[in-house]
Parts: structure tokens; sequence; C-alpha cells
């Protein structure tokens, strides 16, 4: 069991390790994730008798209910009580960001983020930054972090002439984005992913880790700040699309902004009031939504045919990789739980270390190099939710540890491009030259993660 064990950890680690230099092997990361992920359940179930007397002991013996064990038990036991789990856990993830996006690209394409543009449109450079990372983070609280940054590159490259101001405000956005993401449990796939595990509530996590993230925000505008000088250069001309998907009125717009704005603030406290899975509030949020986009577009809806902007061919293929790769990972970390390999390494730490704040550190290390959604499932199967009622253990619910995991891979992956599939849309779309990163980036990120620790720290004695 140890060898086939070390073999499915091998086998994994070769596969983060190709999502994350996707730029370099020109290997689709959906298709790794996939592949490692289906592999690591077969090679699983080669000794899943053993791997089920280890973990499932107890609900093994309650499912035999006195019947000897056969393979054909083991098999079931497998399919309908432990892969089960982390499958449904990811649909619940999938679903809602379908949900959310969904929800995006339909006030996208009629133009309700259009107002942005003219009233973006400045010439003070350091200005623009500030106005624009708190934007994007405002944005990357309420949706992922891959829609928010794609959004807002988009709309910054309708205003910025300059390539080397659009290197620099793209960069920042990657930073907000990520900033933003991690102190909301609806801002990114990490911190959906332990909303929905239930180690975290909505507002003890924002309260948490909102000081230490605006801190950081802070700073790394400030550092940015001293590469700007002088005025934003911008386009002589708006290049303003009103094709026919864009004929509702202003006050029509912003009834549609205010539903998905209001809509998607209230989905936490639908979960709270129902109890129902947080992906049920954003279907709801995204079909109310498009029954208002059909009643304000009731002439449109007999055309057959009518102009659709890029942005929906390019998100509607990016959102399926999404998807197949998050499923693939969330396949691979649950063998990975399974096997015993997760919480063998979590006892050492608890054993040597035992220091939720170098654990932080480790993550974000490992976040730098391989892409932070692995990394944040893996920190969460890895130390089991403590139900002890203690308010001094690091583990319960909203402990101190669930917070520190979602914010140190945050900046891991922002540190380093390769740590997010925000980062790595940033470094296709804005060209950024590794050379240019390392000399005016990274060292800044570095700083102002520093920064948000310490008032992290200040805030948790």
């Amino acid at each position: 069991m140890l060898f086939m064990t070390l073999i499915i950890v091998v086998v994994l680690v070769l596969g983060f390790v190709l999502m994350s230099t996707e730029q370099v092997t020109h290997l689709n990361r959906a298709a790794v994730s996939m592949f490692c992920g289906v592999i690591a359940c077969i090679l699983y179930m080669l000794q899943a008798g053993d791997y089920i007397q280890l973990m499932h002991p107890d609900e093994y013996a309650e499912f035999l209910a006195g019947e000897n064990s056969t393979t054909a038990f083991v098999k079931q036991f497998v399919a309908d009580h432990v892969l089960v789990k982390y499958i449904s856990e990811a649909c619940a993830v999938i679903l809602f960001l379908i949900a959310t996006n969904t929800t995006v690209e339909v006030m996208h394409n009629n133009g309700v983020f259009d107002p942005l543009v003219r009233w973006l449109r400045m010439r003070d450079s350091r200005r623009f930054l500030w106005i624009v990372t708190f934007l994007t983070a405002f944005v990357s609280f309420n949706i992922d972090n891959l829609t928010t940054v794609i959004m807002m590159m988009a709309l910054v490259s309708r205003i910025v002439k300059s390539q080397s101001q659009k290197i620099i405000y793209s960069c920042s956005i990657l930073f907000a984005a990520s900033v933003g993401g991690c102190c909301s449990v609806i801002g990114d796939m990490t911190s959906l992913s332990l909303w929905i595990h239930g180690v975290v509530t909505p507002t003890a996590f924002f309260t948490g880790l909102a000081p230490a993230c605006i801190t950081s925000l802070v700073v790394f505008n400030i550092l940015m700040s001293f590469m700007l000088n002088g005025r934003v250069e911008v386009f002589s001309m708006l290049n303003q699309f009103d094709g026919d998907d864009s004929t509702l009125r202003p006050w029509q717009k912003v009834v549609m902004l205010v539903l998905g704005i209001v809509g998607i603030w209230f989905i936490p406290t639908f979960h709270y009031i129902t109890k129902l899975p947080p992906f049920l509030g954003a279907l709801c949020v995204m079909s109310l939504i498009w029954l208002v986009e059909g009643l304000f577009n009731i002439k449109r809806n007999l055309i057959s045919v009518f102009v659709q902007r890029n942005y929906f061919r390019n998100t509607e293929f990016i959102g399926m990789r999404i998807i197949l790769y998050f499923l693939g990972v969330c396949l691979s970390v649950g063998v990975l739980a399974e096997c015993g390999a997760l919480q063998f390494i979590g006892n050492i730490l608890c054993t040597y270390i035992n220091n939720v704040y170098i654990y932080g550190l480790v993550t974000a290390a490992f976040s730098c190099v391989v892409d932070n959604v692995p990394v944040v499932l893996m920190g969460l199967n890895m130390f089991p939710l403590d139900t002890v009622e203690a308010s001094t253990s690091d583990f319960i619910q909203n402990g101190i540890y669930w917070q520190l995991l979602s914010y140190c891979c945050a900046m891991g992956g922002a540190l380093l491009f390769m740590g997010t599939l925000a980062g790595q849309a940033v470094l296709q779309v804005a060209k950024v030259h590794l050379k240019w990163y390392f000399k005016n980036y990274a060292w800044r990120v570095l700083l102002a993660w520093m920064a948000g620790m310490v008032v992290f720290y200040l805030t948790h004695i």
C-alpha cells in the first residue's frame, strides 16, 4: 500500500507541475488535470480495500452489515461513499461559477458596464491606478478572479493606448483581483471551496481578512505609483460598441446592474436563511437577471441573429476549461486525501512545527510554483475541521488557519504568474516579459504581502 501511495503522489506532483508550466510545455492544463484525476482514481482502485480499511473502517463495516468484504462491495463503497463526496463538492463550486459568470456575461452583453469606460477615462496616471485597482478588488469580491481580470483588462485596453502603461495596469489588476477574491467566500474558487466545505462563514471570513487585504493593496499601490509619472496615454476617441445587443436605455442598464450586485451579495444571506447550497442562490440570481434581460430586449429576441461581443466567444471556452480543470483537481486531491498522504503530512506538520503562520508561508511558497487551486484544496483536506468548542484552536470554524490559507495562497499566486489562472491570462494578453516582471513587479507584491501579514498577525493576537 505504501508503494502504491508513493506512485500516486509522484504522478500527481508531476501533473501539478505540468499544469503550472502550461506556458512552457504548451500542454492544456485542463487536459492534464482530468488525465491525472482519472489515473489517480484508477491507481486508488487497485488497492481500494486497504485504503478503505485505513481511512473508513467504521463506515465500511456499517456498509457491509455483517457481510464478508468482496471486490464488488469495495467498488460500490468507493463509488457511493468515497469519491462522490469530492465530485459533489466540485460540482457545487462549478455550478456556482457557471451561475455567476453567466450573470456577468448577460450584463456585459447588454452594455451594463459600458459607462465605466467613460467614467474611467481620466488623465492622472496615479489616480487612474488607485481607482482601477480598488474597482477591480470590488468586482473580484463578487465574482471569480479570472472573469474579473479579463473584464477589467478589456475595459483598460479600451482606454489606455500606451503598451508600457497597459502592462503596469494589467499587473496591478491581477494583484487587486487576488486581494479582493481571497477575502470573500464568493470571490474565488478557493475561498468558495472553503465556504462550501463549512470551515468558514461569510461575515467572519471577510472581517478577519479585510484589514490585511486592504493594507496590502494600499502598500502595493503606493509602490506602483512610483512607476507612473504624468498623464495616461488614452485613445483620442472612444471605440464605443453600439451593436444590436446593446439597445437598453440607461435606466434599464442601471436596473440590471443593481439587480446583479444586490443579487450576488444576497447569496450568503440566502444560504443562511434557507440552509440550501450556495449555488442554488447563484442560479436564482442568474435566472432573475436573464428574465429581466429578456423583458428589456423583448423586441430584439425576435431577431434570429444578432451581434455578440468578443468577450463571450473568449470566455465560453475559458469557462469550460475551468470546469474540467477544477473537476480534475478535485479528483486528484480527493485521492491524495483518501490514500492517507495528506493526513500523514498534516500529522508531521502538527508534530514538528505546530505553527499556522509557518503553514501559511509554506502553502504560499507552493502557490508560487503550483496553481493555488490544488494547494488550497490540499491544505483544506490536510487538517480536519476541529469540532472542539475551543476558541484557542486554529482549526475550528473561522479559525486562523483557514483565513491564512486563503490569503497566503492568493498572494503566492499573485507573486508568480504561473500560480494562478488569472496570472496566466495577464501573461498572455499583456505580454509581460519576465525581466520586467522580476525587476518591477515581484518585489512590490512581496512587500505588500508582508505588510498584510503583519496586519493580520496584529489583528489576530
